[in-house]
Protein backbone atom coordinates (compact mmCIF):
# COMPACT_ATOMS: atom_id res chain seq x y z
CA UNK A 1 0.00 0.00 0.00
CA UNK A 2 0.94 3.62 -0.89
CA UNK A 3 2.64 5.44 2.07
CA UNK A 4 0.85 8.20 2.91
CA UNK A 5 2.22 11.68 1.89
CA UNK A 6 3.51 13.65 4.75
CA UNK A 7 2.61 16.94 4.71
CA UNK A 8 3.84 19.67 6.58
CA UNK A 9 1.26 18.73 9.92
CA UNK A 10 -0.56 21.85 10.98
CA UNK A 11 -3.50 20.14 13.17
CA UNK A 12 -3.75 17.69 16.53
CA UNK A 13 -6.22 15.94 18.69
CA UNK A 14 -7.40 15.50 22.36
CA UNK A 15 -9.19 12.69 24.02
CA UNK A 16 -12.82 12.66 25.15
CA UNK A 17 -15.74 10.30 25.96
CA UNK A 18 -16.72 7.41 24.35
CA UNK A 19 -16.15 5.22 27.02
CA UNK A 20 -13.30 7.34 28.57
CA UNK A 21 -13.32 8.17 32.15
CA UNK A 22 -13.49 12.04 32.52
CA UNK A 23 -11.06 12.42 34.89
CA UNK A 24 -8.58 11.02 32.19
CA UNK A 25 -9.52 14.34 29.45
CA UNK A 26 -8.80 16.64 32.41
CA UNK A 27 -5.26 18.15 33.14
CA UNK A 28 -5.33 18.91 36.38
CA UNK A 29 -4.45 22.47 37.94
CA UNK A 30 -0.87 22.02 38.86
CA UNK A 31 -0.69 21.53 42.99
CA UNK A 32 1.95 23.42 44.77
CA UNK A 33 3.25 21.49 47.35
CA UNK A 34 5.65 23.73 49.78
CA UNK A 35 7.29 20.60 50.87
CA UNK A 36 8.12 19.02 47.47
CA UNK A 37 11.05 20.81 46.68
CA UNK A 38 13.63 20.30 43.48
CA UNK A 39 14.99 16.58 43.85
CA UNK A 40 18.77 15.99 43.71
CA UNK A 41 20.64 15.80 40.60
CA UNK A 42 21.51 12.42 39.56
CA UNK A 43 24.66 11.65 37.60
CA UNK A 44 25.41 13.25 33.89
CA UNK A 45 26.89 11.39 31.51
CA UNK A 46 30.24 12.94 30.44
CA UNK A 47 29.30 15.82 27.46
CA UNK A 48 29.79 14.44 24.00
CA UNK A 49 31.20 16.82 21.45
CA UNK A 50 28.34 16.58 19.20
CA UNK A 51 27.04 20.17 18.30
CA UNK A 52 23.67 20.62 19.56
CA UNK A 53 23.18 24.23 17.83
CA UNK A 54 21.51 25.45 21.25
CA UNK A 55 19.76 28.62 21.08
CA UNK A 56 20.20 31.93 23.69
CA UNK A 57 17.07 33.75 24.57
CA UNK A 58 17.35 37.27 23.54
CA UNK A 59 16.77 39.29 26.90
CA UNK A 60 14.64 41.89 25.52
CA UNK A 61 13.35 44.62 28.45
CA UNK A 62 9.78 45.05 26.86
CA UNK A 63 7.09 46.69 29.24
CA UNK A 64 5.77 44.58 32.66
CA UNK A 65 2.57 44.73 31.22
CA UNK A 66 3.57 42.60 27.84
CA UNK A 67 4.84 39.81 30.06
CA UNK A 68 1.87 39.60 31.96
CA UNK A 69 -1.12 36.93 31.60
CA UNK A 70 -4.56 38.36 31.85
CA UNK A 71 -6.96 37.95 34.52
CA UNK A 72 -3.77 39.31 37.54
CA UNK A 73 -5.63 42.02 38.88
CA UNK A 74 -7.05 42.81 42.38
CA UNK A 75 -4.87 41.98 45.92
CA UNK A 76 -5.68 38.44 46.25
CA UNK A 77 -3.27 35.56 45.61
CA UNK A 78 -3.00 33.75 42.18
CA UNK A 79 -1.34 30.46 41.16
CA UNK A 80 1.30 31.38 38.53
CA UNK A 81 4.29 30.30 36.67
CA UNK A 82 7.26 32.42 36.06
CA UNK A 83 8.81 31.87 32.74
CA UNK A 84 12.45 32.52 32.41
CA UNK A 85 13.77 34.45 29.09
CA UNK A 86 16.60 31.58 28.90
CA UNK A 87 15.33 29.16 27.45
CA UNK A 88 16.81 25.81 24.99
CA UNK A 89 14.10 26.86 22.66
CA UNK A 90 12.46 30.36 23.29
CA UNK A 91 10.25 31.10 20.61
CA UNK A 92 8.62 28.77 18.12
CA UNK A 93 10.66 27.87 15.27
CA UNK A 94 13.80 27.43 17.24
CA UNK A 95 12.71 23.50 18.20
CA UNK A 96 11.91 22.67 14.04
CA UNK A 97 15.28 23.81 13.95
CA UNK A 98 17.41 22.31 16.32
CA UNK A 99 15.90 19.06 14.92
CA UNK A 100 17.28 20.29 11.44
CA UNK A 101 20.70 20.73 12.99
CA UNK A 102 20.56 17.40 15.18
CA UNK A 103 19.31 14.74 12.68
CA UNK A 104 22.43 12.71 12.70
CA UNK A 105 22.85 12.93 16.34
CA UNK A 106 22.91 9.79 18.60
CA UNK A 107 19.63 10.17 21.45
CA UNK A 108 21.78 8.82 23.71
CA UNK A 109 23.77 11.85 23.57
CA UNK A 110 21.47 14.48 23.28
CA UNK A 111 19.41 13.22 26.11
CA UNK A 112 22.62 13.64 28.25
CA UNK A 113 23.15 17.22 26.76
CA UNK A 114 19.47 18.67 26.76
CA UNK A 115 19.44 17.87 30.30
CA UNK A 116 22.15 19.08 31.41
CA UNK A 117 21.37 22.23 29.64
CA UNK A 118 17.87 22.52 30.83
CA UNK A 119 18.92 21.95 34.27
CA UNK A 120 22.15 24.54 34.47
CA UNK A 121 20.04 26.98 32.78
CA UNK A 122 17.60 26.74 35.75
CA UNK A 123 20.26 27.26 38.10
CA UNK A 124 21.68 30.12 36.37
CA UNK A 125 18.32 31.95 36.52
CA UNK A 126 17.27 30.92 40.16
CA UNK A 127 20.44 32.25 41.04
CA UNK A 128 19.92 35.82 39.27
CA UNK A 129 16.21 35.76 40.94
CA UNK A 130 16.39 34.29 44.10
CA UNK A 131 17.37 37.26 45.93
CA UNK A 132 13.84 38.97 45.14
CA UNK A 133 11.79 36.30 45.17
CA UNK A 134 13.25 35.30 49.07
CA UNK A 135 12.20 39.38 49.36
CA UNK A 136 8.81 39.18 47.91
CA UNK A 137 8.29 36.06 50.49
CA UNK A 138 8.91 37.58 53.29
CA UNK A 139 6.94 40.69 52.10
CA UNK A 140 4.36 38.07 52.05
CA UNK A 141 3.42 38.89 48.29
CA UNK A 142 4.76 35.13 46.80
CA UNK A 143 4.56 31.32 48.16
CA UNK A 144 5.27 28.12 47.43
CA UNK A 145 7.61 28.24 45.30
CA UNK A 146 8.43 25.27 43.19
CA UNK A 147 11.13 25.44 40.22
CA UNK A 148 10.94 23.18 37.30
CA UNK A 149 13.50 22.74 34.43
CA UNK A 150 12.20 20.83 31.55
CA UNK A 151 10.31 24.54 31.33
CA UNK A 152 13.01 27.05 33.11
CA UNK A 153 10.78 28.74 35.77
CA UNK A 154 9.12 28.52 38.69
CA UNK A 155 5.60 28.12 40.11
CA UNK A 156 4.35 30.09 42.85
CA UNK A 157 1.47 32.11 44.37
CA UNK A 158 1.91 35.42 44.07
CA UNK A 159 -0.01 38.65 44.58
CA UNK A 160 -0.54 41.02 41.58
CA UNK A 161 1.96 43.26 42.61
CA UNK A 162 4.64 40.52 43.18
CA UNK A 163 3.85 39.49 39.15
CA UNK A 164 4.75 43.00 38.04
CA UNK A 165 7.49 43.13 39.90
CA UNK A 166 8.95 40.23 38.43
CA UNK A 167 7.97 41.20 34.91
CA UNK A 168 9.82 44.20 34.79
CA UNK A 169 13.19 41.79 34.89
CA UNK A 170 14.56 41.31 31.35
CA UNK A 171 15.51 37.23 32.39
CA UNK A 172 11.96 36.76 32.76
CA UNK A 173 10.22 36.25 29.98
CA UNK A 174 6.43 35.83 30.83
CA UNK A 175 4.05 35.57 33.63
CA UNK A 176 1.16 32.62 33.01
CA UNK A 177 -1.91 32.61 35.42
CA UNK A 178 -2.25 28.92 36.04
CA UNK A 179 -6.02 28.15 34.94
CA UNK A 180 -8.12 26.45 37.48
CA UNK A 181 -8.61 22.63 36.23
CA UNK A 182 -10.24 19.69 37.51
CA UNK A 183 -7.83 17.59 39.61
CA UNK A 184 -7.70 14.56 38.30
CA UNK A 185 -8.52 11.67 40.76
CA UNK A 186 -9.99 13.80 43.29
CA UNK A 187 -9.67 14.88 47.00
CA UNK A 188 -7.96 11.10 47.60
CA UNK A 189 -4.68 12.62 45.16
CA UNK A 190 -4.22 15.55 47.38
CA UNK A 191 -3.46 13.77 50.07
CA UNK A 192 -0.25 12.24 51.21
CA UNK A 193 -0.37 8.99 51.39
CA UNK A 194 1.73 6.54 53.77
CA UNK A 195 4.16 4.03 51.71
CA UNK A 196 2.62 0.62 50.92
CA UNK A 197 5.82 -1.58 51.51
CA UNK A 198 3.35 -4.53 51.50
CA UNK A 199 2.29 -4.26 48.42
CA UNK A 200 5.91 -2.97 47.31
CA UNK A 201 7.31 -5.87 48.19
CA UNK A 202 4.97 -8.49 47.45
CA UNK A 203 5.31 -6.88 43.86
CA UNK A 204 9.32 -7.34 43.84
CA UNK A 205 8.85 -10.64 44.39
CA UNK A 206 6.28 -11.48 41.60
CA UNK A 207 8.52 -8.58 39.34
CA UNK A 208 10.88 -10.58 37.20
CA UNK A 209 13.26 -9.29 34.04
CA UNK A 210 12.20 -11.06 31.08
CA UNK A 211 13.72 -8.88 29.06
CA UNK A 212 16.16 -11.70 27.20
CA UNK A 213 13.25 -13.90 27.44
CA UNK A 214 12.49 -15.22 23.75
CA UNK A 215 8.93 -14.32 22.55
CA UNK A 216 6.85 -16.39 19.94
CA UNK A 217 3.50 -15.48 19.00
CA UNK A 218 2.80 -19.22 17.55
CA UNK A 219 1.00 -20.33 20.19
CA UNK A 220 -0.77 -17.26 21.66
CA UNK A 221 -4.15 -15.49 20.35
CA UNK A 222 -3.53 -12.54 18.86
CA UNK A 223 -6.15 -9.92 18.99
CA UNK A 224 -7.79 -8.30 15.44
CA UNK A 225 -6.30 -4.79 16.53
CA UNK A 226 -2.55 -5.94 16.85
CA UNK A 227 -3.04 -7.83 13.15
CA UNK A 228 -4.77 -4.54 11.73
CA UNK A 229 -1.95 -2.44 12.50
CA UNK A 230 0.34 -5.43 11.33
CA UNK A 231 2.30 -6.00 14.81
CA UNK A 232 2.60 -9.62 14.70
CA UNK A 233 4.63 -8.85 11.66
CA UNK A 234 7.02 -6.25 13.38
CA UNK A 235 8.08 -8.68 16.13
CA UNK A 236 9.73 -10.64 13.63
CA UNK A 237 12.15 -7.35 13.60
CA UNK A 238 11.46 -6.17 17.22
CA UNK A 239 9.67 -7.39 20.37
CA UNK A 240 10.58 -3.55 22.56
CA UNK A 241 13.24 -4.98 23.96
CA UNK A 242 14.93 -2.33 26.40
CA UNK A 243 11.95 0.13 25.29
CA UNK A 244 10.74 2.08 28.15
CA UNK A 245 7.16 3.87 28.42
CA UNK A 246 5.62 6.20 31.03
CA UNK A 247 2.16 6.23 31.16
CA UNK A 248 0.66 9.24 32.63
CA UNK A 249 -2.41 8.06 33.90
CA UNK A 250 -4.54 5.98 36.63
CA UNK A 251 -2.21 3.40 37.32
CA UNK A 252 -1.83 0.08 36.84
CA UNK A 253 -3.53 -3.05 38.33
CA UNK A 254 -1.33 -5.73 39.58
CA UNK A 255 -2.07 -8.33 37.39
CA UNK A 256 0.47 -10.99 36.55
CA UNK A 257 0.10 -10.10 32.86
CA UNK A 258 1.08 -6.55 34.27
CA UNK A 259 3.27 -7.12 37.05
CA UNK A 260 5.62 -8.75 34.38
CA UNK A 261 5.83 -5.36 32.29
CA UNK A 262 6.51 -3.41 34.78
CA UNK A 263 9.58 -0.99 34.91
CA UNK A 264 11.87 -1.26 38.07
CA UNK A 265 14.19 1.78 39.28
CA UNK A 266 17.49 -0.28 39.62
CA UNK A 267 18.69 2.15 41.84
CA UNK A 268 15.71 2.05 44.73
CA UNK A 269 14.70 -0.32 47.25
CA UNK A 270 11.90 -0.78 49.79
CA UNK A 271 13.59 0.45 52.67
CA UNK A 272 11.81 3.71 53.33
CA UNK A 273 14.83 5.80 51.85
CA UNK A 274 15.51 7.85 49.17
CA UNK A 275 18.10 5.22 48.01
CA UNK A 276 19.11 7.26 44.38
CA UNK A 277 18.54 10.57 45.84
CA UNK A 278 15.89 11.87 43.16
CA UNK A 279 13.50 13.02 46.34
CA UNK A 280 11.28 10.27 46.31
CA UNK A 281 11.03 7.48 48.88
CA UNK A 282 10.86 4.09 47.69
CA UNK A 283 9.78 4.83 44.19
CA UNK A 284 10.35 1.21 42.83
CA UNK A 285 7.87 1.39 40.11
CA UNK A 286 6.82 4.68 39.40
CA UNK A 287 5.58 7.49 41.08
CA UNK A 288 1.79 9.50 42.34
CA UNK A 289 3.08 12.91 41.63
CA UNK A 290 -0.80 14.28 42.28
CA UNK A 291 -0.86 12.38 45.99
CA UNK A 292 2.78 12.54 46.17
CA UNK A 293 3.41 9.25 47.34
CA UNK A 294 4.71 5.94 45.86
CA UNK A 295 1.71 4.14 45.02
CA UNK A 296 1.09 4.18 41.58
CA UNK A 297 0.63 0.51 41.05
CA UNK A 298 -3.04 -0.04 41.59
CA UNK A 299 -5.78 1.03 38.95
CA UNK A 300 -9.53 1.46 40.92
CA UNK A 301 -10.71 3.19 37.70
CA UNK A 302 -9.02 0.45 34.92
CA UNK A 303 -8.15 3.51 32.73
CA UNK A 304 -4.56 2.67 33.08
CA UNK A 305 -4.57 -0.73 33.42
CA UNK A 306 -6.33 -0.94 29.82
CA UNK A 307 -3.59 1.13 28.31
CA UNK A 308 -0.86 -0.71 29.52
CA UNK A 309 -1.97 -3.70 28.65
CA UNK A 310 -2.56 -2.23 25.30
CA UNK A 311 1.69 -1.52 25.15
CA UNK A 312 3.56 -3.76 26.70
CA UNK A 313 0.94 -6.53 28.44
CA UNK A 314 2.11 -10.10 28.84
CA UNK A 315 0.49 -13.37 27.47
CA UNK A 316 -1.83 -14.55 30.01
CA UNK A 317 -5.45 -15.73 30.29
CA UNK A 318 -6.72 -19.14 28.61
CA UNK A 319 -6.31 -18.98 25.88
CA UNK A 320 -3.41 -17.57 26.73
CA UNK A 321 -3.42 -14.09 24.36
CA UNK A 322 -0.62 -11.69 24.45
CA UNK A 323 -2.73 -7.30 24.11
CA UNK A 324 0.80 -5.68 24.43
CA UNK A 325 1.98 -4.26 20.78
CA UNK A 326 5.63 -4.14 22.93
CA UNK A 327 5.51 -7.60 24.48
CA UNK A 328 8.95 -6.86 26.17
CA UNK A 329 8.92 -3.20 26.67
CA UNK A 330 8.79 -1.68 30.11
CA UNK A 331 5.43 0.41 31.98
CA UNK A 332 6.32 3.41 34.14
CA UNK A 333 2.71 4.09 35.92
CA UNK A 334 3.34 8.08 36.50
CA UNK A 335 -0.39 9.69 38.22
CA UNK A 336 -0.47 13.09 38.30
CA UNK A 337 -1.61 14.24 34.59
CA UNK A 338 0.29 17.39 33.44
CA UNK A 339 2.24 17.88 36.28
CA UNK A 340 5.38 19.06 34.89
CA UNK A 341 7.41 17.68 37.80
CA UNK A 342 6.32 14.23 36.41
CA UNK A 343 7.94 15.29 32.55
CA UNK A 344 11.06 15.61 34.61
CA UNK A 345 11.11 12.18 36.37
CA UNK A 346 10.30 10.12 32.93
CA UNK A 347 13.25 12.32 31.21
CA UNK A 348 15.47 11.82 34.39
CA UNK A 349 14.29 8.11 35.23
CA UNK A 350 15.20 7.00 31.47
CA UNK A 351 11.75 7.02 29.61
CA UNK A 352 11.62 6.82 25.89
CA UNK A 353 8.28 7.14 25.42
CA UNK A 354 5.18 8.85 27.39
CA UNK A 355 1.73 7.80 26.68
CA UNK A 356 -0.94 10.02 27.91
CA UNK A 357 -4.53 9.40 28.00
CA UNK A 358 -5.67 13.09 28.85
CA UNK A 359 -6.15 16.77 27.14
CA UNK A 360 -7.62 20.28 28.61
CA UNK A 361 -10.85 20.25 26.70
CA UNK A 362 -13.62 23.15 26.34
CA UNK A 363 -11.16 25.24 28.83
CA UNK A 364 -9.88 28.58 27.38
CA UNK A 365 -6.85 28.45 28.00
CA UNK A 366 -4.77 31.42 26.22
CA UNK A 367 -1.29 31.75 26.45
CA UNK A 368 -0.98 28.93 29.65
CA UNK A 369 -0.65 26.62 26.41
CA UNK A 370 2.79 27.96 25.34
CA UNK A 371 3.76 26.41 28.01
CA UNK A 372 3.16 22.77 27.90
CA UNK A 373 4.23 23.11 24.24
CA UNK A 374 7.37 24.19 25.51
CA UNK A 375 7.67 21.46 28.10
CA UNK A 376 6.83 19.37 25.26
CA UNK A 377 9.49 20.15 22.82
CA UNK A 378 12.03 20.20 25.86
CA UNK A 379 11.00 16.31 26.35
CA UNK A 380 10.91 15.24 22.62
CA UNK A 381 15.15 17.42 22.52
CA UNK A 382 15.75 15.10 25.45
CA UNK A 383 14.92 11.73 23.80
CA UNK A 384 11.58 11.18 24.70
CA UNK A 385 8.44 10.68 22.43
CA UNK A 386 5.20 11.68 23.31
CA UNK A 387 1.76 10.15 22.30
CA UNK A 388 -1.66 10.08 23.02
CA UNK A 389 -5.49 9.60 21.94
CA UNK A 390 -6.85 12.41 19.43
CA UNK A 391 -9.87 12.77 21.52
CA UNK A 392 -13.67 11.60 21.68
CA UNK A 393 -14.93 15.14 21.19
CA UNK A 394 -16.27 14.50 16.83
CA UNK A 395 -19.63 14.94 18.06
CA UNK A 396 -19.45 17.30 20.75
CA UNK A 397 -17.17 20.28 19.50
CA UNK A 398 -17.09 22.28 16.66
CA UNK A 399 -13.72 21.84 14.09
CA UNK A 400 -11.20 23.18 15.03
CA UNK A 401 -12.07 22.48 18.95
CA UNK A 402 -12.08 18.67 18.70
CA UNK A 403 -8.51 18.32 19.51
CA UNK A 404 -6.89 20.17 22.61
CA UNK A 405 -3.75 20.79 25.07
CA UNK A 406 -1.47 18.09 25.27
CA UNK A 407 -2.51 16.67 21.70
CA UNK A 408 -2.68 19.72 19.34
CA UNK A 409 1.28 20.28 20.02
CA UNK A 410 3.01 19.98 16.51
CA UNK A 411 5.66 17.36 18.20
CA UNK A 412 3.24 15.09 20.16
CA UNK A 413 1.76 12.23 18.16
CA UNK A 414 -2.02 12.08 18.43
CA UNK A 415 -3.52 8.92 17.33
CA UNK A 416 -7.26 8.84 15.79
CA UNK A 417 -9.54 5.91 15.32
CA UNK A 418 -11.03 3.34 13.41
CA UNK A 419 -12.98 0.36 14.39
CA UNK A 420 -12.71 -3.39 13.48
CA UNK A 421 -14.97 -2.78 10.21
CA UNK A 422 -12.47 -0.13 9.17
CA UNK A 423 -14.97 2.83 9.27
CA UNK A 424 -13.78 5.81 11.35
CA UNK A 425 -15.38 5.66 15.41
CA UNK A 426 -17.89 8.36 15.07
CA UNK A 427 -16.71 10.02 18.11
CA UNK A 428 -12.93 10.05 16.67
CA UNK A 429 -11.94 13.89 17.00
CA UNK A 430 -10.76 15.85 14.20
CA UNK A 431 -8.60 18.63 13.67
CA UNK A 432 -7.07 21.05 12.60
CA UNK A 433 -5.44 23.02 15.25
CA UNK A 434 -4.39 26.49 15.63
CA UNK A 435 -1.69 28.09 17.58
CA UNK A 436 -2.44 32.36 16.34
CA UNK A 437 -2.09 34.74 19.36
CA UNK A 438 -0.31 32.20 21.70
CA UNK A 439 2.81 34.32 23.42
CA UNK A 440 6.13 33.02 22.19
CA UNK A 441 4.31 31.09 19.03
CA UNK A 442 1.87 33.05 17.40
CA UNK A 443 2.25 30.05 14.73
CA UNK A 444 -0.53 27.55 12.58
CA UNK A 445 -2.66 30.34 12.11
CA UNK A 446 -6.54 29.65 10.24
CA UNK A 447 -5.70 29.87 7.20
CA UNK A 448 -2.36 27.86 7.91
CA UNK A 449 -3.51 25.30 11.01
CA UNK A 450 -1.84 22.52 11.84
CA UNK A 451 -3.06 19.19 10.68
CA UNK A 452 -3.91 17.12 13.38
CA UNK A 453 -4.45 13.73 14.02
CA UNK A 454 -1.16 12.13 13.09
CA UNK A 455 -2.02 8.84 12.60
CA UNK A 456 -5.02 6.36 13.11
CA UNK A 457 -5.38 2.83 15.50
CA UNK A 458 -8.05 0.97 16.89
CA UNK A 459 -10.00 2.53 19.79
CA UNK A 460 -12.02 -0.81 20.86
CA UNK A 461 -13.49 -4.51 20.49
CA UNK A 462 -11.10 -6.07 21.57
CA UNK A 463 -9.67 -7.73 25.01
CA UNK A 464 -8.29 -5.09 27.50
CA UNK A 465 -6.85 -5.97 30.97
CA UNK A 466 -9.46 -4.07 33.07
CA UNK A 467 -10.69 -4.74 36.87
CA UNK A 468 -14.06 -6.16 37.18
CA UNK A 469 -15.17 -3.96 39.58
CA UNK A 470 -14.76 -0.01 39.20
CA UNK A 471 -14.30 1.97 42.26
CA UNK A 472 -16.35 5.52 42.20
CA UNK A 473 -16.90 7.86 44.58
CA UNK A 474 -20.21 7.08 44.52
CA UNK A 475 -19.64 3.70 45.45
CA UNK A 476 -18.51 0.61 43.60
CA UNK A 477 -20.12 -0.70 40.29
CA UNK A 478 -19.44 -3.68 38.09
CA UNK A 479 -17.68 -2.90 34.68
CA UNK A 480 -20.51 -3.63 31.79
CA UNK A 481 -18.32 -5.26 29.56
CA UNK A 482 -17.87 -8.87 28.31
CA UNK A 483 -15.40 -10.92 30.71
CA UNK A 484 -13.85 -13.03 28.20
CA UNK A 485 -11.41 -14.60 31.18
CA UNK A 486 -11.36 -13.92 34.26
CA UNK A 487 -8.04 -13.94 36.35
CA UNK A 488 -9.52 -14.78 39.49
CA UNK A 489 -7.48 -11.41 40.99
CA UNK A 490 -10.35 -8.74 40.46
CA UNK A 491 -9.22 -8.14 36.69
CA UNK A 492 -9.82 -9.90 33.48
CA UNK A 493 -9.65 -9.76 29.96
CA UNK A 494 -12.36 -7.30 28.87
CA UNK A 495 -14.30 -6.27 25.86
CA UNK A 496 -15.86 -2.81 26.15
CA UNK A 497 -13.94 -0.31 26.88
CA UNK A 498 -13.35 2.25 23.89
CA UNK A 499 -12.45 5.39 23.13
CA UNK A 500 -9.13 6.96 21.34
CA UNK A 501 -7.51 6.75 24.83
CA UNK A 502 -7.09 3.32 23.80
CA UNK A 503 -5.40 4.45 20.28
CA UNK A 504 -3.16 6.35 21.50
CA UNK A 505 -1.01 3.34 23.52
CA UNK A 506 -1.03 1.62 20.22
CA UNK A 507 1.41 4.25 18.59
CA UNK A 508 3.32 3.94 22.26
CA UNK A 509 3.64 0.30 21.76
CA UNK A 510 4.89 0.98 18.23
CA UNK A 511 7.19 3.56 19.61
CA UNK A 512 8.42 1.15 21.91
CA UNK A 513 9.45 -1.11 19.05
CA UNK A 514 11.15 1.46 17.27
CA UNK A 515 13.02 2.22 19.79
CA UNK A 516 14.11 -1.41 21.06
CA UNK A 517 14.84 -1.93 16.98
CA UNK A 518 17.12 1.23 16.97
CA UNK A 519 17.71 2.57 20.62
CA UNK A 520 19.69 5.89 19.04
CA UNK A 521 16.88 7.44 16.59
CA UNK A 522 16.04 10.98 17.56
CA UNK A 523 12.55 11.20 19.45
CA UNK A 524 11.29 13.57 16.46
CA UNK A 525 12.64 10.95 14.12
CA UNK A 526 10.09 8.37 15.55
CA UNK A 527 6.94 10.54 14.89
CA UNK A 528 8.39 11.08 11.64
CA UNK A 529 8.99 7.85 10.06
CA UNK A 530 6.07 6.12 11.80
CA UNK A 531 3.48 8.48 10.08
CA UNK A 532 5.79 8.23 6.50
CA UNK A 533 5.06 4.41 7.14
CA UNK A 534 0.89 4.97 7.63
CA UNK A 535 -1.54 3.20 5.04
CA UNK A 536 -3.30 6.09 3.34
CA UNK A 537 -6.98 6.41 5.11
CA UNK A 538 -9.83 8.79 3.49
CA UNK A 539 -8.94 11.24 1.22
CA UNK A 540 -5.26 11.21 -0.57
CA UNK A 541 -2.37 12.18 1.60
CA UNK A 542 -2.47 13.64 5.25
CA UNK A 543 -5.84 15.06 6.22
CA UNK A 544 -7.88 16.19 9.54
CA UNK A 545 -9.69 13.03 9.98
CA UNK A 546 -7.14 9.94 9.66
CA UNK A 547 -3.88 11.94 9.64
CA UNK A 548 -0.96 10.68 7.83
CA UNK A 549 -3.37 6.96 7.55
CA UNK A 550 -3.70 3.57 9.69
CA UNK A 551 0.07 2.80 11.38
CA UNK A 552 1.71 -0.23 10.27
CA UNK A 553 4.30 -1.25 12.64
CA UNK A 554 6.79 -3.23 10.62
CA UNK A 555 7.07 -0.37 8.18
CA UNK A 556 7.64 1.51 11.10
CA UNK A 557 10.26 -1.26 12.84
CA UNK A 558 12.32 -1.44 9.39
CA UNK A 559 12.09 2.33 9.04
CA UNK A 560 13.93 2.89 12.29
CA UNK A 561 16.36 0.09 11.58
CA UNK A 562 17.00 1.45 7.81
CA UNK A 563 17.45 4.99 9.29
CA UNK A 564 20.22 2.99 12.18
CA UNK A 565 22.25 2.05 8.75
CA UNK A 566 21.85 5.99 6.92
CA UNK A 567 22.77 7.37 10.02
CA UNK A 568 26.03 5.38 9.74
Amino acid sequence: MAAKVARERRMSSPEGRGGTPAACEQLPRYSISPGEGRPMRPRIPPMVSLPLGIFVACLCPGTASDKLDTGLEGDRYHAVFVRMADQLFPRGGDFERFCRENKAAKRSELRARVTKTLRDKNDTSWKAIRKQVDALVKEQTLSGVQRTWIVNGFFCRAKPSACKALATRDDVAFVYRQRALIQTGGARNRNRRAPDRKLLNRLLGEWKDDSDDAFSASDLKVPWNLKRIRVPEAWKLATGRGAVVATFDTGLYPTPALVGALWRNPTEQVDGKDNDGNGKVDDVFGWDFSGNHNVSVGDARGHGTACGGIIAGRPAGEPRTVTGVAPRARIMPIRGMGHLAAYEYAVLTGADVVSMSYMWIRVKLGHYRGLYRLAHEHMTAAGVVSVGGAGNFKQQAPKGHQIALPKDIPCVIAVAGIFQNGKQAPFSSEGPCYWNGVKFYDDYPPDQPLVKPDVTACPGGYPVWFPKVLRRRSGQRAFRGRVVWDAGDGCGLVVGPRGNSFSGPHAAGVAALMLSANPELPAWRVKELMEATCKDLGEEGRDTTYGAGLIQADAAVRAAIDAKQIDK
